[in-house]
């Protein structure tokens, strides 16, 4: 049985074609992954399967009474509201039961009748199957793994960022549970702690079906069985996580132009043949060989992949090998503690990935890097002769009021227009695009134009935060292509997990406990740190284990201790009675 199908399902955006003639379906417990280039359409088959968009060709069947939670990249909360009443919203059926039941209990105490009482009863025995009260615990538990405090819990819709309205629309969503989950860029806004959550909430505890658009490839890997291409208006599915796609592309690709090659070639020997003997005594034999080559199905030439960036990180100097040296570096606002007791050194082409959660001051360490902050304890130095280029999450280097092709040419003046619109292309901007104003850009769009600033820069320590937030996995790859080749010093802020692990040589963590930030560098890539912690946190499962079967143990010795007490009583009493 199918929860949703898609019967020939074409989608136009006058004159552009979307979507064209799909047919697909979902099965329970599908775990489905939708990737494609920004752009191709991968929010508007979310939008018609959800009922969202209804203007296109052929049919969507849904299953009789499914249940669709749809999560779009626009938040949909009510400002007035505080967080936990935004959740409370998904339980009102059981929150109306309990009011019906305060009120009956108000009646008994003046009065209590068997009609009241069965009324009671059968209002009680509705709310328990709902799950009861079990909600506040629920809420708890999807919010704090989604990143937020409990302290969170009461603030106004109207005063959280838009990451964190993000995240309480993803946390709203996972409490109403419904049958099928389509969810467009869940991770965009959380930290790995935060991805990971998720990840083992699909994984272990969420039972209905998922599609879910995602640039994120370690994401992809953890959760979906089957990947959903996007590619030319058509789905292509693939078995497997994104891992197993990739390999099944490749081999395609190969299988796919030696075929073509090998007809090619047939094509070209039959031609010749057929050139040299038409007129002369083979005559019906080169005749027969056309016929068969006018009837032959002919294979296509394989498409050629669609444009990427084409990116080049280079340095104008080298600069020294010594890059940054910090000695019980702390760092603290007012009463708040950011850091403490930072010590580590860097040297020439580290890849230093950076990890932690928001607001713990990863973003505050670059600007300490780059002089516009200073530790409150300690020492940071760094080399005298190194000249950084700063890539910021938040495209504070652009000039909103500016267009693309200005923003450029300022940095290159003796570039002519050709110059700098042939630059350009590199990053997907050609024709017109050229001339579009940044702030009508979206945020892929800005993306490219600041990596577009940093690559004109040629600096010898680049300083990243978030570089692959906005970008797509073509362009994602492109990116990790172009800094592993690049001859210098790298600093990484990232939550996106397949880029550290195809980069970083070291890692600098911050971590928030109950006891406030802690920091440690960690010597080693993120793979290596990866499997420590995992080993830490099998450690930490073995104690956790050992000491509830201790405190398992203690209770079935004192109740031991305690019926053979009894019994040892009883048995006093019974010989004294006699």
């Amino acid at each position: 049985m199918s929860l949703v199908e898609f019967q020939n399902v074409t989608k136009m955006y006058d004159p552009e074609i979307i979507l064209d003639d799909i047919s697909i379906t979902i099965a329970p417990g599908d775990r489905l992954g939708l990737i494609g280039r920004n752009g191709c359409g991968k929010t508007t088959l979310l939008k018609i399967m959800c009922g969202l968009l209804t203007d296109f060709k052929g049919k969507v069947i849904q299953a009789k009474g499914l249940r669709v939670g749809y999560l779009s990249q626009e938040p949909d909360l009510e400002e007035d509201c505080t967080l936990r009443q935004e959740m409370l919203k998904v339980f009102a059926d059981r929150l109306e039961l309990e009011d019906q039941m305060l009120l009956l209990a108000e009646q008994m105490e003046s009065q209590e009748t068997p009609e009241l009482l069965q009324h009671y009863s059968r209002i009680q025995d509705k709310h328990d199957r709902l799950g009861g009260y079990d909600y506040e615990h629920l809420i708890n538990r999807v919010l704090g793994g989604l990143g937020f405090s409990v302290k969170d819990f009461n603030l106004p819709v109207s005063v959280l960022s838009g990451g964190q309205k993000s995240r309480a629309t993803l946390g709203k969503l996972l409490l109403e549970d419904p049958d099928l989950l389509l969810l467009d860029e869940p991770t965009n806004h959380l930290d790995i702690n935060g991805i990971e959550w998720l990840e083992n909430y699909i994984n272990n505890e969420y039972k209905g079906a998922v599609l879910l658009v995602s640039h994120d490839r370690y994401f992809l890997d953890n959760v979906v069985n089957k990947v959903w291409e996007l590619n030319q208006h058509q789905i292509n599915i693939y078995r497997g996580n994104y891992t197993k796609y990739i390999e099944i592309k490749g081999v395609e690709k190969l299988v796919d132009e030696r075929t073509f090659k090998i007809q090619q070639d047939y094509i070209a020997k039959e031609s010749e043949f057929i050139e040299r003997n038409i007129a002369g005594q083979r005559t019906r034999e080169a005749q027969g060989r056309l016929k068969r080559l006018d009837r032959m199905e002919r294979v296509e030439k394989p498409s050629a992949d669609s444009p990427s960036l084409n990116l080049n990180f280079s340095a104008e100097t080298r600069g020294g090998d010594d890059i940054l040296r910090c000695d019980k570096v702390s760092k603290q606002f007012d009463e708040k503690i950011l850091f403490t007791d930072l010590t580590f050194e860097v040297y020439r082409e580290d890849v230093v990935g950076i990890l932690g959660p928001n607001g713990v001051g990863k973003t505050t360490f670059f600007r300490m890097m780059l002089g516009e902050e200073h530790p409150t304890h300690g020492e940071l130095w760094v080399g005298p002769t190194l000249k950084f280029g700063y890539y910021t999450q938040e495209f504070k280097g652009l000039n909103l009021n500016k267009e693309i092709i200005e923003e450029i040419w300022e940095l290159c003046p003796d570039y002519t227009q050709t110059q700098v619109r042939s630059y350009l292309a590199k990053f997907l901007f050609s024709g017109d695009d050229v001339f579009k104003q940044i702030r009508n850009l979206s945020g892929g769009e800005q993306s490219r134009v600041q990596l577009a600033k940093l690559l004109l820069e040629k600096a010898n320590v680049l300083l990243l935060d978030e570089p692959t937030n906005h970008l797509d996995i073509p362009a994602r790859e492109a990116l990790e292509n172009a800094l592993s080749n690049y001859p210098a010093t790298l600093f990484i802020i990232s939550h996106d997990r397949y880029l550290l692990n195809s980069l970083a040589t070291k890692m600098l963590i911050f971590e928030s406990t109950k006891e406030g930030i802690t920091t440690r560098f960690f010597d080693g890539t993120y793979a290596e740190y990866e499997a420590e912690q995992k080993q830490v946190s099998e450690s930490e499962n073995v104690e956790s284990e050992k000491t509830i079967q201790k405190n398992t143990d203690n209770k079935r010795t004192k109740t031991k201790s305690k019926s053979k007490s009894k019994r040892k009583m009883k048995a006093q009493r019974l010989v004294g009675s006699n």
